[in-house]
């Protein structure tokens, strides 16, 4: 299968808080550095991770290093599938860069997008209101899962 990892999965190797979600991420990053799964990040990631502190940033390159991602960017028609989810207000506008990963995803058609943001991301509300705008646009349904469902 074909899995978009936005940043929270990719930040968390580094997470000094919860053992368990840095072993269930391992895992999962794993599984794509194996070759069980492919893996996919985008320009968006790469965004993030620029603007993280560089202490941080380091330390969650190289963690990942090892692992060999498919890049897809941002284009046209992601970003018009971008703002057909902005009006549709499906987060906050201050969380848009929640939904510029959920349209890459979607037209860069993985099988899932794998987040520990539960908040704006990984819930019944965002998942129903991404299906309703992909519908009527034509695009496929979009998983919308934690690593620990994958």
């Amino acid at each position: 299968m074909r899995f978009y990892f936005d940043t929270s999965v990719l930040g968390a190797v580094t997470d000094r808080e919860d053992p368990r979600r840095i072993e269930v991420t391992r895992r999962v990053l794993q599984s794509v550095a194996d070759g069980s799964h492919d893996g996919v990040i985008s320009n968006v990631v790469q965004e993030e991770l620029e603007q993280a502190p560089a202490d941080l940033r380091r330390a969650i390159l190289q963690e990942i290093n090892r692992i060999e991602f498919e890049l897809v960017g941002e284009d046209l028609e992601s970003r018009y599938l971008f703002e057909q989810y902005e009006t549709a207000r499906i987060v906050a506008a201050r969380y848009r860069n929640d939904l510029r990963h959920v349209a890459v995803a979607t037209v860069a058609r993985v099988d899932a997008l794998v987040s520990w943001n539960f908040r704006h991301l990984v819930n019944v509300r965002t998942r129903r209101s991404v299906h309703a705008v992909n519908v009527r646009l034509g695009y496929p349904l979009i998983e919308i899962v934690s690593p620990e469902e994958v």
